[in-house]
C-alpha cells in the first residue's frame, strides 16, 4: 500500500490593515500637537546672539512684538492678565515658583519698556527661572 507523501502546505498570512491603522493615527497625532507647539510661536524679530541653550520644555511662553503688545498663545493679553496668567500657573504647580519657567521671546525692533514691565513683574511673584530667547546667527 503506497502512503500518500504529500505536504500540506501551510501559509502564514500577516492582516496589514490594524498596523496601517496604528500608522496613520500616529502620523495625525504627531500632526497635531507639532501645531499645538507652533501656536505659542508668534513671528517675531529676535535679537542674534552667540551661544544658547536648546529650548527646553517650558511652562509659559510670553511673546512681546514690535508694538509692545503682549502676546501669549496667539491671545493679546494686558500686564494685569499676564500676571493673573502666571498665578494661576503658580497654583496649579503647588505655588512653587521654582516649578515654573517662563520663556520671554521679544521683537528686537521694539522697546524695552514692556519687557522690563514684564521681568518686574515676574520677580515680584518670585518667578525665578525666566527665559529670553534669542536667534543663533549663522
Amino acid at each position: 500500500m503506497r502512503l500518500s507523501k504529500r505536504r500540506r502546505t501551510t501559509s502564514v498570512h500577516m492582516n496589514m490593515t490594524p498596523m496601517i491603522d496604528i500608522v496613520f493615527l500616529l502620523i495625525i497625532f504627531f500632526m497635531t500637537v507639532s501645531q499645538v507647539s507652533e501656536v505659542n510661536r508668534e513671528i517675531l524679530d529676535l535679537p542674534k546672539q552667540k551661544g544658547s541653550l536648546d529650548q527646553k520644555p517650558t511652562t509659559l511662553t510670553v511673546n512681546i512684538d514690535e508694538a509692545g503688545e503682549i502676546i501669549v498663545a496667539g491671545t493679546v493679553y494686558p500686564m494685569s492678565d499676564l500676571i493673573a496668567m502666571v498665578a494661576d500657573e503658580l497654583v496649579r504647580l503647588g505655588d512653587d515658583p521654582n516649578k515654573l519657567t517662563v520663556v520671554l521671546r521679544c521683537d528686537q525692533r521694539g522697546t524695552s519698556k514692556t519687557v522690563n514691565q514684564t521681568v518686574n513683574a515676574l520677580t515680584r511673584m518670585q518667578v525665578k527661572k525666566v527665559n529670553i530667547a534669542v536667534q543663533v546667527p549663522d
